[in-house]
């Protein structure tokens, strides 16, 4: 088996992205390979002939300190692929994360009541007050809320779950730094209400434009149901509700999405919610759904 800083340190490899590291990872399992440290590993590399590597061990293990002491530092738990606290339904995805970067209440992530609400970073007025509205009913309900952490409709989302009192989910693009220098005040509501921020970066790394869509594929796959307020044909939620879709997650639009004409964007077979009462019967049937599965494993 292989330690989480020894995936910290493969991840930090130029060359290797995370489906060629999860090869090599099933590679290690299925030998029931030990590797007692990162020399190891990088005598499997060169034996398993991966090419097109630019190992720099001096400074991969720079790297990997900075990684190290940052998440020390500011509490940030790192929970790899082969640890207990690794959500199930992130094992279940085929491409899933390799580490996971928490701050907070990481048995969220294994919990079968998260409902997500996503949306425009630009919704119209009526938008936003329907995310925000729906999280607060959704959090009475005895839901957790997932959503991203972007402007808009997130931002609505998280906050009406937090004026309920509720727990929240935010999976983020970027590392936990730089997102509570963009919000900090959000960032830490979520944590005083007992929530959790989750990225697959570690604290000091920027988000690049890939990893929007990397974090809308975690929404899909930690939420028993996906609601969409509002969102073009081409931002992240038209992924998230592709993920979704590839997840046999349900997927829920409200008035004011269909009402942009974007709804054919997705399918024909379209599941509106126009009021309370249909709000409360998509979480029943996303969450039973969710239930059913479990039972059935």
């Amino acid at each position: 088996m292989i330690s989480n800083e020894d995936i910290i340190r493969l991840q930090l490899v130029n060359g290797l992205g995370r489906k060629t590291i999860s090869k090599i990872l099933s590679y290690i399992e299925n030998k029931n390979l030990k590797l007692n440290n990162f020399d190891d590993v990088v005598k499997l590399l060169k034996d398993m002939e991966v090419k097109r590597l630019k190992i720099d061990l001096d400074k991969i293990e720079k790297d990997a300190s900075e990684i190290f002491e940052c998440c020390k530092r500011s509490k940030i738990k790192i929970i790899g692929l082969y640890d207990v606290e690794y959500p199930q339904k992130l094992k279940a995805i085929e491409d899933k994360p390799l580490i996971l970067y928490v701050d907070g209440d990481e048995d969220l992530l294994n919990q079968e009541n998260n409902i997500a609400i996503v949306g425009s970073r630009n919704p119209t007025q009526e938008g936003y007050e329907v995310s925000s509205i729906f999280a607060e009913k959704l959090t009475e309900e005895r839901c957790c809320i997932v959503s991203g952490f972007a402007s808009g409709c997130d931002e609505a989302a998280h906050n009406g779950c937090l004026q309920a009192k509720g727990r929240t989910v935010t999976v983020i693009p970027s590392g936990h730094l730089h997102v509570i220098k963009n919000n900090k005040a959000l960032y830490n509501m979520i944590l005083i209400n007992g929530g959790a921020i989750v990225s697959e970066l570690p604290p000091n790394a920027k988000a690049e434009k890939h990893a929007f869509i990397d974090r809308n594929r975690v929404i899909a796959a930690i939420s028993e149901g996906i609601i969409v307020i509002e969102g073009g044909q081409k931002g992240g939620t038209s992924h998230t509700v592709k993920f979704a879709n590839a997840y046999n997650k349900p997927v829920a639009y409200t008035t004011s999405f269909s009402c942009m004409g974007q709804t054919s964007v997705f399918n024909n077979n379209i599941e509106i919610i126009d009021s309370f009462d249909k709000l409360i019967m998509f979480k029943n049937k996303s969450c039973k759904k969710m239930l059913d599965k479990v039972i059935a494993q």
